[in-house]
């Protein structure tokens, strides 16, 4: 790694926010130094290093967005997607990258035998990754006159969803509530937008009800019982993605049926 600039044992802090982070970068070419961490609002007082805040300022966080486009299209999706991504020490895995791109070009993204390449990598796959997997199982529902789902990624993901479900639902208006991060993506009326949100009041309509449950009867049509296989199931789609797939939940029949055959199971909370 041959750097233009020197190591310090100074921590960024930041608001947080994508602009605040690419404020970041601006701040390291300015001083000619790597920072030993850059820190979001909630690490900032846990960091035994000497600290420095960055206030975010748009223009300098324009001129290295800016930058990052110049260098094309796979630069900017590594560097933003692996910023969702919710590992801690992300922002300082991708400074270092950011700066080996700006000084050797996008050349450096096949580099991955380096080890800040390989981490950058491991960032930006996850994400997207998980993004793709929810591409194909999120589950709408209708909520009057919208579609309405709840999902619980392990990563800030509904950047990503908002293009691959504005794209294929072009007419619809639809919420996705993520519910590990408390936040939720509108389309309403044409318009997008992200919102906070404590909580997905679940309760459709008696048709919407009819049709998850035709849906759960033509899955379990297809279940060959003798071949059923739930370890391989799980590696085509893992465990934690079945609380949000209305034909992974249990059938209301099938359920007090379970009851009454094991009446000791019976859960404290109807006792």
């Amino acid at each position: 790694m041959s750097y233009t600039a020197h190591v310090t044992d100074i921590a960024y802090r930041y608001d947080g926010s994508f602009p605040g982070f690419l404020c970041c970068i601006f701040e390291s070419y300015a001083k000619k130094e790597l920072p030993a961490a850059v820190l979001p609002p909630e690490e900032g007082q846990l960091s035994l290093f000497g600290s420095r805040d960055i206030p975010t300022d748009m223009a300098r966080a324009s001129r290295v967005a800016v930058g990052l486009a110049r260098l094309g299209g796979e630069v900017r999706k590594w560097v933003y997607s692996g910023f969702l991504s919710c590992q801690s020490g992300k922002e300082l895995i991708l400074l270092r990258l950011a700066r080996r791109c700006f000084e050797q070009g996008p050349r450096v993204l096949s580099m991955l035998g380096d080890e800040d390449v390989a981490a950058a990598f491991r960032l930006m796959r996850r994400v997207r990754s998980e993004a793709a997997t929810y591409f194909e199982l999120i589950r709408f529902e209708q909520r009057g006159s919208m579609l309405g789902t709840v999902i619980h990624p392990e990563n800030q993901v509904l950047p990503l969803l908002r293009e691959h479900f504005c794209s294929r639902l072009p007419d619809e208006d639809f919420l996705i509530f993520d519910a590990t991060h408390g936040t939720v993506l509108l389309r309403q009326r044409g318009s997008v937008q992200y919102l906070a949100m404590t909580h997905y009041e679940k309760g459709p309509s008696q048709e919407e009800q009819d049709w998850q449950a035709l849906w759960k009867r033509f899955f379990k049509a297809l279940t060959i019982e003798e071949r059923r296989n739930e370890k391989l199931q799980m590696s085509h789609v893992p465990k934690r993605y079945w609380q949000d797939l209305c034909e992974m939940q249990p059938d209301e029949v099938e359920e007090q049926q379970k009851i009454l055959e094991n009446p000791c199971q019976i859960p404290s909370n109807m006792v």
